[in-house]
């Protein structure tokens, strides 16, 4: 069978039935194997596919329509009878060997543009989309962002000098690609200065600048209809000092927007007398230098709170205050890195087993959450947040040490270095404080893309113009990945696949498999936003319809993804990584005072290879029994 043939396609197979039956209509179909070659008519062009002497032609007109873009009903399939030619029906047993009308070729015919392509943000998202046309050999793109260097809002604006990657740089970086090595050299959790200069290294390594306009501020964008075409205008504003004005057209348009781009602000009662100094711990408006040795109030839970635990431990504060209205789930380096590399999705509970012993060394149960919901036996766990996971080992280390205390509770006002809050309990002796409240989503984006309802990740049902942002919520049975970058890959190619072949778009539509999804002014959510959920089940759906699109995107599974995590840092390495850091802070904490002895990294090597075997092995049995894998 010729090896390029759709790996989702099998032969029409008859079900058996008992010879004491009475035979079916027609008689009995053989389902012995044989093949058909295709040819194009007219061309020397063939296709050579696995059938069974019963095939239909029915069958095989669907497979290479299927596989080529076109309509059944395009299609016909001619054979040669002694001198003669006829059209074989579609209730035919197809024959061995045929002539294919209605297609000029077996490969998929690729949409023509007359404009480029435009891509709007140069963050994560945007590069990755960028770089999805440069691995296509594709020119016909540009991008635009209105700061004057990539990065994005995220690490541009509102990460400072001490941010760092949460999650592993093996999953969170530009060459997560089969085209691409794993990057080396850099750290697995970089800070923001390090993975700016990843960034700016892997647009110069593949000449991507050349399509970029940057300091271009996009502000609105018009639809230019024809007869057999439709384009867009961009409305564009230059941020530089001259806000020079200008238009440029463009074929389809995609925007990154993030979900990091509106830190959510509030003002308490008495922040004028208070005393020190209250600010949000981002940008670069927190003077860190300012909390050594000081008693701090971070206000909020998400990861951008656990993130500042780090920071302040790491300026040496001398007691640190969490408050927030409901405990978040945070997650261990480690457990992170497990997820990230992990060849099958790992169940909730699994996650929620191997953290037990760090929440309960700092008087926690992560079952007792509010995000977790399971049944008796904890064998059907869901984990849903309004957040995302915080992660870092520091945040479990300094519970341990009372470096940090976690207050549940919610703000009324502040008096002279003190919080109160809304149930009479006083926090005193507090001389910083640091707002770490989340994020909103913006209606500006809405407005901008002049979006009604969002289908999937496309505004107003069309395929040229798209929008997503990572998924600002955690909804899941099993995880299969705490980072961007496989996620990034999947949507950019996706993106990519429908702009090459607009008819399988219109095939996803006809489906009606995925949910619309509109704005919400009443709850104050814009449509452009998709949470985990509704995010999920639309790529699912979406793979589902769209067996091309599946085919290419099958290449980034859970494999891959443990390849580019384990490619980048090892096993071995990462977790001696992880415990240096460990220690470094149990040291800083002793510098401080604290003689302890230090307690031992809860994650080691022996164990970390323990937890990827067990799981491995569990799911490998899982899919023996069912009959997806047959043991060899």
């Amino acid at each position: 069978p010729n090896p390029s043939l759709h790996s989702c396609w099998r032969p029409e197979v008859p079900a058996r039935r008992s010879r004491a039956m009475a035979p079916p209509i027609g008689g009995y179909r053989s389902d012995t194997a044989r093949s058909c070659t295709l040819q194009i008519f007219g061309s020397t062009e063939e296709l050579e596919i696995p059938v069974t002497v019963s095939t239909r032609v029915l069958s095989v007109k669907e497979l290479v329509a299927q596989k080529t873009g076109m309509l059944v009903d395009d299609l016909k399939f001619i054979v040669k009878a002694g001198a003669y030619t006829r059209a074989l029906k579609d209730t035919d047993e197809v024959w061995s060997r045929v002539m294919v009308k209605g297609i000029e070729s077996f490969r998929r015919k690729v949409q023509q543009y007359d404009h480029p392509h435009a891509i709007i943000g140069a963050g994560h998202n945007g590069l990755r989309q960028a770089l999805v046309f440069a691995e296509h050999k594709n020119s016909n793109w540009v991008l635009f962002d209105r700061h004057d260097r990539v990065g994005g809002t995220s690490w541009i604006d509102h990460a400072n000098k001490w941010s760092k990657v949460q999650t592993e740089l093996g999953t969170y970086h530009l060459s997560y690609s089969d085209q691409c090595e794993c990057p080396k050299g850099m750290s697995p959790w970089p800070s923001r200065d390090e993975l700016l200069q990843h960034f700016d290294q892997v647009c110069d390594d593949w000449g991507l600048r050349a399509n970029f306009r940057l300091s271009t501020d996009v502000l609105r964008y018009t639809v230019q209809k024809a007869s057999d075409s439709q384009a867009y205008n961009l409305s564009l504003k230059s941020t530089k000092g001259d806000g020079q004005e200008s238009d440029v057209t463009v074929s389809s348009l995609v925007l990154f927007p993030g979900n990091l781009t509106n830190p959510r602000r509030e003002d308490y009662r008495g922040e004028d007398v208070f005393g020190g100094p209250i600010s949000y711990g981002m940008f670069d408006e927190t003077n860190y230098d300012a909390v050594t040795g000081q008693r701090v109030a971070i206000v909020g839970f998400g990861a951008f709170a656990v993130e500042n635990i780090r920071t302040c431990c790491e300026h040496r504060a001398d007691k640190i205050y969490l408050v927030c209205r409901r405990k978040n789930l945070c997650m261990p380096r480690m457990i992170s890195w497990w997820i990230n590399g992990s060849a099958f999705a790992i169940q909730a509970g699994d996650i929620l087993r191997e953290m037990e012993d760090v929440y309960k060394w700092v008087g926690d149960d992560p079952w007792d959450h509010y995000a977790v919901t399971a049944n008796q036996s904890r064998t059907n766990v869901t984990i849903s947040q309004k957040a995302r996971f915080g992660i870092g080992d520091i945040y479990f280390l300094s519970r341990h040490y009372g470096k940090t205390e976690v207050v549940q509770g919610q703000i009324k006002k502040l008096s002279p270095n003190t919080i109160h809050l809304e149930d009479g309990r006083k926090l005193e002796n507090i001389q910083a404080i640091l707002k770490l409240l989340g994020f909103v989503a913006e209606w500006s984006v809405d407005k901008f893309l002049q979006l009604k309802h969002l289908t999937g990740f496309w505004v107003n049902d069309d395929y040229r113009v798209a929008t997503i942002s990572e998924f600002p919520t955690v909804n899941a049975q099993r995880f299969g990945g705490t980072s961007l970058s496989p996620g990034a890959i999947s949507w950019c190619n996706m993106f990519y696949y429908f702009w090459m072949y607009p008819r399988d778009f219109q095939l996803l539509l006809s489906s009606g498999f995925v949910n619309k999804h509109v704005p919400n002014v009443q709850n104050d959510e814009p449509g452009y936003v998709v949470d985990a959920k509704n995010g999920s089940q639309a790529m699912i759906a979406i793979s589902s319809c769209v067996p091309g699109l599946a085919e290419a995107m099958s290449k980034f599974d859970d494999a891959f993804k443990r390849k580019k995590q384990w490619g980048t840092h090892s096993l071995e390495q990462i977790q001696a990584l992880a415990e240096e850091d460990w220690f470094r802070y149990c040291q800083m904490f002793k510098d401080a005072g604290d003689e302890r002895p230090f307690p031992p990294y809860p994650y080691s090597k022996e164990r970390l290879q323990q937890m990827v075997a067990r799981q491995d092995q569990e799911e490998y049995d899982k899919l023996v029994k069912k009959g997806y894998i047959i043991p060899s």
